[in-house]
């Protein structure tokens, strides 16, 4: 399970995600004053090992025990403001060219189809 926009502090963290039931746990910080991300699961259907941490996202290699088949789920949560943009977006296909199993990215990427959909502030 991934929870994103977490807002929470490693204090928090450390207290929190103990009590939630799950056996395995990786978090990222936000950033400034936006983001964080955790990841909680279990090994009973899966085996799941964190390959890669960064401030926006968290790759994660799993094995699907009942289907012996490896994938890499990636949580993101990518940069709201257009100038942050074009770093991550560049950086996951980056990834692309080197990730060699099936990818699912899951999360906010904080795009909009038109930008007239946007709502609130800048």
């Amino acid at each position: 399970m991934f929870v994103l926009e977490t807002m929470a502090s490693e204090s928090t963290y450390m207290q929190i995600i103990p009590q939630l039931g799950f056996h395995h746990y990786d978090f990222t910080l936000p950033v400034q004053h936006s983001g964080g991300i955790w990841v909680l699961w279990n090994n009973k259907n899966i085996l799941a090992n964190v390959l890669l941490k960064e401030d926006r996202a968290i790759d994660m290699l799993v094995f699907d025990v009942l289907i012996q088949k490896f994938i890499i789920i990636s949580g993101i949560y990518a940069p709201a403001q257009s100038c942050h943009k074009d770093a991550f977006w560049n950086h996951l296909r980056n990834l692309n060219s080197v990730i060699d199993k099936p990818w699912c990215l899951i999360g906010d990427f904080n795009e909009l189809e038109h930008p007239d959909d946007k709502q609130g502030g800048p």
